[in-house]
């Protein structure tokens, strides 16, 4: 069942990841022909937008789409628990694709190492499960927890993107601390989101 589950959700995730990607595309295309006419030294912009904004998109589906399927997919058959690895299985599959482009403005704008390019992939998945701890709290129906989980989010990604380069990190310690969120995060939310009250 979980299975079946992961190759729907991947082929729903598949299709609005291209329309995500062809949609930033043009944007991008159409900046890069403005600023073309623009005399504007600094372009660490372009860089920084394309390692950004899939993680920022992965961080909105972990916000909407679990408050708008969780239910849907319980109502076929799954559990939360079958829904929460199929899902965050098929964005670590999504996630592979959307590493391509990423490492390849990494690479044309600057050099990159292993542990960089690891974190860069695990970032993704770990985003979307971050934006899915801000809102299982509404889900609950708990505003305590929901304020937890907003903070606990908000915490967390600061603790992988602004106070790295605030105190220098090094590249393997910054790796460490995206695994340790990442696994603190597959073990713990599982359980909270069993624990979902679905009403009828």
């Amino acid at each position: 069942m979980t299975k079946k589950a992961l190759k729907l959700l991947l082929s729903i995730q598949a299709k609005s990841t291209c329309l995500f990607v062809g949609i930033y595309a043009l944007v991008l295309a159409i900046l890069l022909v403005v600023f073309s006419y623009v005399t504007i030294e600094d372009t660490s912009w372009i860089p920084i937008s394309i390692i950004y904004s899939p993680k920022i998109y992965l961080l909105v589906m972990g916000i909407v789409y679990p408050l708008v399927a969780t239910k849907l997919f319980v109502s076929k058959g799954l559990t939360r628990k079958q829904f929460f690895w199929a899902y965050t299985g098929a964005v670590s599959i999504i996630s592979l694709f959307l590493l391509i482009p990423l490492l390849a403005s990494v690479i044309y704008y600057d050099s990159i190492s292993l542990p960089t390019a690891i974190t860069h992939y695990l970032q993704m998945p770990l985003f979307f499960l971050i934006g899915w701890a801000s809102v299982v709290g509404f889900q609950m129906g708990k505003w305590q927890k929901a304020m937890l989980g907003i903070f606990g989010a908000t915490a967390m990604t600061q603790t992988i993107t602004t106070i790295p380069s605030i105190l220098a990190f090094s590249d393997m310690a910054v790796l460490g601390a995206v695994l340790f969120l990442l696994a603190a995060l597959l073990l713990i939310l599982p359980r909270i989101i069993s624990q979902i009250p679905l009403k009828s």
